[in-house]
């Protein structure tokens, strides 16, 4: 999760499109054209060399100043290609944040900073392609001077032993320096040309081979979990304290916390108190190097239990909802587990129900990219649905209400009671009136717990 974000998404796209294009398309046939030209001047070379074996000291007199050249080129243009793409990443950064904020833009009237800010990319993005376009001039030149010298040589050979030589050897001689002077220029440039374009092969490779979640096959540290773990919803922070990173102060600090099973905890406190920190160490969303202390879920600690299973037994209401574009029934079970019928009990239990059954599509009726051609209630309640549909014991809700009216805030909260009678709840307040009716409040500040105790007592202290 670190990943996504501490990289842009302009970044991921660059890579996941560009230069994914660059190998699927662009690379083969640049090598096809630089491995067949250059068999082509190869063959050339040999019979210019048969006709006349003194070519042999121009071509090694030409070889090291070849070489030489070659390898400034590369060196350069390597380094030019790599500056390129990576400006590139930012202008696909812009459009994609552009696109999420199309609306703020358009109400705040800063059409034209934004399209400063692209101008500034571009300008940006391609400096270093026509410093790149400049060196390969440059480069092309001095390889036509060098084959100028093969084909002035021929040229004279022929002129020189035009009585005692074969003509229609000298002619073929002439003939053949002419071509690789054409052939080794273009053969060398899309040579070159596939090894630049090898840096979008490198930084395929390196996304390819991104340190993954912690392995799952560490068998002397994990263990079997009840199949119907967790069976009570028991939920225990021994001494538990995370950072997101190592160098970084810990966003939570020695948590003690015991939670009874099928108990509603909500859980308050400023921004950057630590309360979507709890969720992340439950859902174990950090790296294990950064995370002291233990999790206890129904007396089993979570670090030994595989990141699949975990994940899987416990439900989830995010702040932010997420859709994605596809049927309704594919975005309250992805994975394509439950019967129509359980996804059909769900839908009621949220009200969503009446309005998909007057849909001729029913449960496969279209949903567009982030749920764009529903309400924002209806997005919430599909996520709702979604969490309703997973049997866990255990659902965590982060700030589910944020973005909703009173009246579905009012609908959702009693939605969320009913589902929550057989659960351990945890909710993350934005609203006040979203957890007082809660069985405890936890008060967090600063990454600690300030409080822990019933609604009223709790509420009359913040006061």
């Amino acid at each position: 999760m670190r990943f996504f974000e501490s990289n842009p998404s302009g970044r991921i796209l660059n890579r996941a499109s560009k230069d994914q294009q660059v190998m699927d398309e662009v690379l083969p046939a640049t090598l096809f054209d630089a491995i067949q030209t250059l068999i082509m001047t190869t063959g050339s070379i040999i019979i210019i060399i048969i006709i006349n074996p003194w070519m042999i000291l121009l071509l090694i007199l030409l070889a090291p100043a070849f070489w030489l050249l070659c390898r400034y080129y590369l060196r350069s243009s390597q380094q030019l290609k790599r500056i390129e793409s990576v400006t590139r990443s930012p202008i696909f950064g812009l459009f994609a944040s552009s696109l999420d904020g199309l609306t703020t833009i358009r109400a705040f009237k800063v059409q034209n900073d934004i399209i400063h800010t692209y101008m500034n990319l571009v300008d940006t993005n391609t400096r270093p392609y026509l410093y790149m376009a400049g060196a390969v001039r440059w480069f092309c030149c001095l390889i036509d001077l060098m084959t100028t010298l093969l084909t002035l040589f021929a040229a004279l050979f022929v002129v020189i032993f035009r009585v005692k030589a074969n003509p229609t050897l000298l002619t073929l001689s002439l003939l053949c320096s002419i071509n690789v002077s054409t052939w080794l220029q273009f053969g060398v440039r899309r040579l070159t040309e596939a090894q630049d374009l090898m840096t979008s092969v490198e930084r395929v490779d390196e996304y390819a081979h991104l340190p993954q979640e912690e392995d799952n096959g560490d068998s002397k540290r994990l263990i079997k979990a009840p199949t119907d773990w967790p069976a009570r919803g028991a939920i225990e922070f021994r001494n538990y304290s995370l950072r997101y990173q190592s160098n970084l102060e810990p966003t939570l600090k020695n948590i003690n916390l015991a939670i009874k099973p099928c108990e509603k905890i909500g859980i308050i406190g400023r921004t950057g108190a630590g309360k979507s920190s709890l969720f992340q160490g439950l859902l174990r969303l950090v790296d294990r190097s950064t995370v002291n202390g233990t999790i206890l879920i129904d007396d089993i600690d979570i670090s030994r239990i595989t990141l699949s299973h975990l994940r899987s037994h416990i439900s989830v209401i995010p702040q932010q909802f997420v859709l994605f574009a596809g049927t309704l029934r594919s975005n309250i079970d992805p994975l394509n587990i439950y019967s129509d019928e359980q996804c059909w009990t769900a839908l009621e239990a949220v009200q969503l129900k009446a309005m998909v059954s007057d849909h001729p599509a029913g449960l496969l009726m279209p949903v567009a990219e982030w749920g764009s051609n529903l309400s924002i209630g209806q997005r919430q309640l599909i996520c709702v649905c979604r969490a309703i549909l997973k049997p866990s014991r255990i659902l965590l809700i982060d700030e589910a209400t944020a973005y909703i009216d009173n009246e579905t805030d009012r609908m959702l909260q009693l939605i969320i009671a009913d589902i929550a009678k057989n659960r351990t709840v945890l909710i993350i307040a934005h609203r006040l009136n979203t957890v007082v009716s809660s069985e405890r409040l936890l008060a967090l500040d600063k990454g600690m717990i300030v409080d822990f105790d019933v609604p009223d007592k709790v509420l009359a202290r913040f006061r």
